[in-house]
């Protein structure tokens, strides 16, 4: 056999191995990065990427989280389905940059209910915390923590930066603007530690989608 025709053979093989891939798998060649999915409303879910479900371990329960998942960096469609179910509750479409690090939340049952916030961490000996209001009908929050000023007006995706607070004790509060304690209390924060204190949930909303707070470790 001519090396011509060795050659034509090897070519049309690999254009069918590319050609038989399923929609979903991530092509060798493509280029990462690492997110934290967060779970800030009340259902059990499963994400996907581009159909291949990437929360692979175990389902991200309600106030739960996995740090570390490897995506597509780009434009990608995420999918979201509640466990156990293989119909698909939502889908949207969200762009993240190559070599940065996102936290995505997941708020609710629509497209409008995702958000990503992009993760920007240094390392020194404070604490470190970001305020995140991921409850998309309690309103804008007033947020506090230590001796800091209060962070006024914060809207549903919205978020302060990570603000570098000593570690120990410190009391945190998160207060409606009709005056009501959405949420207040004393955290114990670790040396060198980032971490989202988020609220979550519904107004009207009961057992694990009910309004509330809750902290978790980003890094």
């Amino acid at each position: 056999m001519s090396s011509k025709a060795i050659l034509l053979i090897v070519l049309v093989a690999i254009t069918g191995f590319f050609a038989c891939k399923k929609d979903g798998e991530k092509l060798t060649g493509n280029t990462y990065n690492a997110i934290t999915l967060i779970n800030a409303g009340g259902d059990t879910l499963n994400v996907y990427e581009n159909g291949t479900r990437i929360n692979s371990g175990s389902t991200l329960l309600p106030s739960g989280q996995y740090r570390n998942l490897e995506i597509a960096a780009g434009t990608q469609r995420y999918q979201f389905k509640k466990a156990g179910n293989s119909n698909t509750l939502f889908e949207t479409e969200l762009s993240m940059n190559e070599s940065a690090r996102y936290t995505m939340f997941v708020a609710g049952e629509s497209a409008d209910k995702v958000f990503v916030l992009q993760d920007t961490i240094k390392n020194d000996t404070t604490a470190h915390v970001r305020f995140v209001n991921a409850s998309p009908d309690a309103g804008n929050i007033d947020f506090t923590i230590g001796s800091y000023p209060i962070f006024k007006n914060r809207a549903f995706k919205s978020a302060t930066s990570f603000l570098s607070v000593p570690y120990g004790q410190v009391f945190y509060s998160m207060v409606r603007q009709d005056g009501s304690i959405l949420a207040s209390g004393t955290l114990t924060l670790s040396k060198g530690i980032y971490y989202n204190l988020f609220s979550k949930g519904l107004v009207a909303g009961t057992g694990t989608n009910r309004l509330g707070a809750r902290i978790l470790v980003a890094q």
